[in-house]
C-alpha cells in the first residue's frame, strides 16, 4: 500500500520533468545527470473509517452485481530530499528552483491523495555527497478504496483513490 502512494509521487515528479526516485535503498541520486529529489515515508499513522472500514456499495454497470466498497484514511509524512551537485552552474540554487517545482506538482498527484502542508527546509552543503541538499517534507491524507463483490473476500490490498489498479 505504501508502496503505491511513493510510486504514484515519483511517477507524478517525473511527468514533471523533476529527476525523481524511491528513497534508498530503492535507488541512489546520481549526481552527475543534475538535480534529483529521493521520495520517502516519514511516518504513517492509520485512521479508521469505522464501521469495519464499510463505505456502501457501488451499482453494477451492464447487469453485474452490486460491490461493497471499503475505505481507509492515513496520514502520512512524506519527505523529499533534494540534491544539486558541486561544480556545476546550478549550484545550491537548483535545490530552491526544484523545490519550487515540487510545490507545482502538488494539484496533480492523484485524488486520493491530498497535501495538507507542504515545508521547504534550508539549503546546505553535503560534503560526503559532494552536493548541496535541501530536506522538504510534507503532510498529506492518502485515501484507499476497496472492492468487494459480497462474497468471503478478505482485503489484503486498497487501491489509492484516483489511481488505475494495476491488476497485482
Amino acid at each position: 500500500m505504501l508502496n503505491d502512494i511513493l510510486d504514484a509521487v515519483v511517477n507524478v515528479l517525473k511527468a514533471e520533468g523533476i529527476n525523481a526516485f524511491r528513497e534508498f535503498p530503492e535507488q541512489r541520486a546520481d549526481l552527475k545527470t543534475g538535480v534529483s529529489v529521493s521520495v520517502g515515508i516519514e511516518s504513517c499513522k492509520y485512521l479508521s473509517s469505522g464501521m469495519g472500514e464499510y463505505l456502501g456499495t457501488r451499482a453494477g454497470s451492464g447487469g453485474s452485481a452490486d460491490t461493497e466498497l471499503f475505505g481507509r484514511r492515513l496520514e502520512l509524512g512524506l519527505r523529499f530530499e533534494i540534491y544539486s551537485p558541486f561544480g556545476t552552474q546550478i549550484g545550491a540554487s537548483g535545490c530552491v528552483e526544484c523545490a519550487d517545482a515540487l510545490r507545482g506538482c502538488i494539484d496533480k498527484l492523484p485524488s486520493g491523495l491530498r497535501v495538507i502542508e507542504l515545508k521547504f527546509g534550508e539549503v546546505s552543503a553535503d560534503e560526503k555527497l559532494s552536493a548541496y541538499r535541501c530536506v522538504c517534507s510534507s503532510s498529506a491524507l492518502a485515501f484507499m478504496v476497496g472492492e468487494s463483490d459480497g462474497g468471503d473476500v478478505e482485503f489484503l490490498d486498497f487501491v489509492l483513490k484516483g489511481t488505475v489498479d494495476s491488476g497485482k
